[in-house]
């Protein structure tokens, strides 16, 4: 749909400048979304790929934006498509402006919790799920029983995932707050060690060599969205063998105690998982490694008022479990 923004009576102050009127009756809206998508992912051909257009749509796209704004906008570098400084400066009142012309035309649809029967895909950190969704599924049959909640896997692929899923509680590793989406700060967490009490290595100072030539059973890619643990030690010429991969967090501790694998987790977690509470621990041996769990959404989606209601719950449901704790 292309939308266009026109006005029929010309005002005083109109008359006075001809020109940007001009322009704002003939301007196609959905130049707005490409040059969005342009900025974020820095690449013509990427931006295509987001939006279910041809490369050569976006690049004629761009070339109408670039004719109407009198800017180049990008330039082509070795890294890809660096912006200008007019870019810059506009790029967030592009922003503000489309999210606000979203939220006005979806005000009409309010969404009512306890009357709807709406789908909501989410994708949830392997690490926290165990003790997250069980009370998240006991709020949402109280307030929401005709919801239904779609617990999708991580891709491993570079497409965005936001064509499918409405929110994210996502494993960032570091303190920073992902890149290109809406997120909030759910906790920060130090990771530990963890392995049965007589475990043949458990009185041994834990370092990234002892805990690379241990055994592991890890949670799949799928589950956590990120390598990080295998990129630090590939980074010290280190790497572990990971002998059972799960895809969920589920099993873990009934491995760790009937085997001699060992296994990482959220230093919180151990208060949250009553079977965690007879493990040995040890700070995992690689300090720049901290999790990070973050609720991330799609900008385009935030001011949706079922949306809102979906990403309100999970931080309230989030806090009020992890409340005892601490942060």
């Amino acid at each position: 749909m292309t939308f266009r923004y026109t006005r029929s009576i010309k005002t005083e102050p109109e008359l006075r400048d001809a020109t940007t009127m001009v322009n704002l009756r003939d301007f196609d809206l959905n130049l707005l979304v490409i040059f969005t998508n342009i900025m974020e992912h820095r690449s013509i051909s990427k931006a295509a790929n987001e939006l279910g257009l041809s490369p050569s749509a976006v690049s004629h796209a761009l070339g109408r934006l670039r004719t109407m704004l009198n800017d180049q906008l990008f330039y082509r570098t070795a890294k890809g498509l660096e912006p200008t400084d007019r870019a810059r400066e506009i790029i967030v009142q592009v922003e503000d402006g489309l999210s606000h012309l979203s939220g006005a035309i979806s005000a009409q649809q309010q969404f009512v919790p306890a009357e709807s029967k709406r789908v909501f895909s989410m994708q949830v950190a392997g690490y926290v799920s165990g003790f997250f969704l069980p009370s998240f599924s006991s709020r949402i049959r109280s307030e929401a029983p005709g919801i239904t909640i779609d617990i999708l896997p991580f891709s491993v692929s570079t497409d965005s995932p936001w064509d499918r899923v409405d929110a994210q509680i996502r494993l960032t590793p570091g303190r920073l707050k992902p890149k290109a989406v809406r997120s909030k700060r759910l906790m920060a967490d130090d990771i530990v060690v963890i392995m049965r009490p007589d475990h043949p290595s458990a009185s041994e100072p834990m370092t990234a060599e002892l805990y690379a030539s241990l055994p592991h059973v890890k949670l799949s890619q799928a589950s956590t969205g990120t390598t990080v643990i295998d990129d630090s030690l590939a980074q010290r010429g280190l790497e572990r063998h990971s002998a059972l991969i799960v895809s969920s967090w589920d099993p873990i501790p009934d491995v760790l105690m009937n085997t001699d694998l060992i296994a990482i987790a959220p230093k919180h977690l151990l208060s949250l998982d009553p079977r965690l509470k007879n493990l040995k621990s040890a700070p995992l041996p690689l300090e720049e490694v901290v999790f990070s769990f973050d609720l991330c959404w799609d900008q385009g989606s935030e001011t949706e008022s079922g949306h809102k209601w979906l990403c309100e719950t999970i931080v309230d449901v989030f806090n009020a479990q992890t409340r005892d704790i601490g942060k």
